[in-house]
């Protein structure tokens, strides 16, 4: 699976945690005093450091990536890790629980970072510029497709109870920060978590045209409008956090100060030069 993009703010990646004591990966109890079993045997040996279980996500997030979740089968993900199928049910007893452990890193990694944000005890605008700026980046880098991830949940709503509690967290942390800038007298009067809805989708859209750089699939706006995928993350991330920021604001002309304050001037306001061989018309 293609990282995650690093930040300015030397947020750090979430490691994941590991399974349960005395559980597989598939949540099944395991017989009371069995010897601890360190995986299955492979069908054919992989150049790769990664233990089994890493390895079967690293290898399904590429596959997801390249053609979507539902064209891939468990067959295809065992395949391509070097395992037989029953090993891969060792790890994984349904396609649902990979995918959804993929998935925790787009709630995971923004929460992580909103929490540290409220703790360094800037100024809610402040705060809020820079969350966006680092949600839109994170989804940058997403190799997923979030919508496409939303539907495909509808089919195991169990298997995803944590990625939706950990997004009403998260949803809930967005609209602490616009409650606070509205206290702070900041932000003009909104609801503030329908406002953090509409923050977190908005943010989401931005995978309706940008791929992570080897991603596999083109989504069609971007095929057929070459000068869409030009954009770096990075110019994307800080418009997204200024047409957000800049809607809220009580005195809209705060915003150029609040940017260079959150330290984003740089390239905020630079227009994008053409990419080589793309038609701007």
């Amino acid at each position: 699976m293609a990282p995650l993009p690093k930040t300015d703010a030397g947020h750090s990646v979430e490691e994941r945690q590991p399974a349960e004591e005395g559980r597989n990966a598939g949540g099944e109890q395991k017989a009371e005093g069995s010897p601890r079993r360190m995986g299955r045997p492979r069908k054919a040996p992989q150049r790769s450091d990664l233990a089994p279980r890493e390895q079967i996500l690293q290898v399904a997030g590429r596959l997801f990536a390249e053609r979507g979740v539902a064209e891939v089968s468990m067959l295809e993900v065992a395949q391509a890790a070097g395992l037989r199928q029953s090993s891969l049910y060792y790890w994984f007893r349904r396609k649902e629980l990979i995918v959804a452990e993929i998935l925790q890193q787009v709630n995971r990694l923004p929460l992580s970072y909103a929490r540290s944000l409220e703790a360094a005890g800037e100024t809610a605008d402040v705060q809020l510029w820079r969350f966006v700026r680092f949600d839109v980046q994170t989804v940058c880098g997403f190799p997923l497709e979030i919508t496409e991830i939303h539907r495909f949940s509808e089919r195991d709503p169990t298997a995803f109870a944590t990625y939706w509690a950990e997004r009403r967290a998260l949803t809930e942390a967005v609209a602490a920060m616009v409650g606070r800038g509205m206290g702070e007298g900041r932000f003009r009067e909104v609801d503030a978590y329908l406002c953090a809805l509409t923050v977190l989708a908005q943010d989401e859209s931005v995978q309706n045209w940008c791929r992570p750089e080897g991603g596999g699939r083109v989504h069609p706006l971007a095929a057929s409008d070459p000068a869409a995928v030009g954009y770096a993350p990075e110019q994307i991330a800080e418009l997204v956090a200024d047409q957000t920021v800049g809607g809220l604001l009580v005195r809209p002309s705060r915003l150029a100060a609040l940017r260079r304050k959150a330290g984003g001037a740089e390239g905020a306001d630079r227009r994008r030069e053409p990419t080589e061989g793309a038609d701007r018309g």
